[in-house]
């Protein structure tokens, strides 16, 4: 009887002692409740102070890739002169524009002259524009690369929204300076961070640029009729030897050109010297030897 006395006051004990930690618990959990619930206020008051602060971009968040084209094409046509024309429309037409242009009217048919051109083309338009060329003349080559810049523009980018974020900051902390030595070293600080700013932006409207607008550079040539089309037989040797004739006679005018100079500056010496010398001969030969 004792022993089962004994044994219920042991449980009862126990239950007491549950029902004590439960209490504890539920009064825990309420003060970490009251807790979090303040915390909520502070939580969002850092949200709304980070509002303003740009979050640095990564490459995911570039829905693009940044890519610089350049182009290069070799066209050959009878007149480079009037196809420089051409080209120009057809960049016109796409929005673009002659970045530069080099035009050479030649002396003859053995020298017809040629054209080059550096086009800025919409990367978009660039393909049509070189398959147009083949309405100009018969392009010869065509070579394209590409230069990703995809990482340089998300770095760009980043930089330039912390040092917007940066100015911010710097301009309501002059607004609220109160004194003079503080407020002259914070705009020191801004005028440095605003140069470094415009530099960055600078750079970043550069590369845009560039990404948008590729660069062409077409270049315009023309073959003398002779050089393009090859004859054969008797006609074709008597053309042969008569081109050779004409450039010896040329090689030869120009050598005798060089050595006429140095001919009448050595020769006129030359000749006087020689007079003196058969004067003096014949002179000795008609003298009368001595008796």
């Amino acid at each position: 009887m004792d022993t089962t006395r004994t044994r219920l006051a042991i449980a009862a004990a126990a239950l007491t002692l549950l029902a004590l930690a439960g209490c504890s618990s539920s009064g825990a959990g309420g003060s970490a409740d009251a807790d979090y619930a303040a915390g909520d206020g502070g939580g969002d008051s850092a949200e709304g102070a980070g509002a303003d602060t740009k979050v640095p971009m990564s490459p995911a968040d570039v829905t693009e890739r940044q890519v610089i084209i350049t182009a290069n094409a070799a066209v050959l046509l009878d007149d480079p002169r009037a196809g420089a024309v051409e080209v120009a429309a057809l960049a016109a037409a796409t929005g673009g524009h002659v970045e530069s242009r080099e035009e050479y009217a030649g002396t003859g048919e053995q020298d017809p002259g040629f054209a080059s051109l550096v086009l800025r083309i919409p990367s978009t338009e660039l393909t049509g524009v070189i398959e147009d060329l083949a309405d100009v003349g018969d392009v010869q080559s065509v070579s394209q690369s590409e230069e990703d810049v995809t990482s340089t523009v998300v770095d760009l980018d980043a930089r330039i929204a912390a040092l917007e974020t940066s100015t911010e900051r710097l301009l309501a902390i002059m607004a609220n300076a109160d004194d003079t030595s503080d407020l002259l070293a914070t705009e020191k600080t801004l005028s440095e961070r605003q140069a470094d700013l415009e530099a960055l932006q600078s750079q970043r409207d550069a590369l845009a640029n560039r990404v948008a607008m590729s660069t062409l550079t077409v270049s315009l040539e023309s073959v003398p009729p002779t050089s393009a089309q090859a004859r054969g037989g008797f006609i074709g040797g008597l053309e042969s030897g008569w081109n050779a004739l004409v450039s010896f006679i040329s090689t030869a005018l120009v050598v005798i050109g060089a050595l006429l100079p140095w001919i009448v500056a050595l020769g006129v010496p030359a000749a006087i010297v020689l007079g003196i010398v058969r004067r003096r001969r014949s002179a000795t030969v008609e003298a009368p030897p001595a008796a």
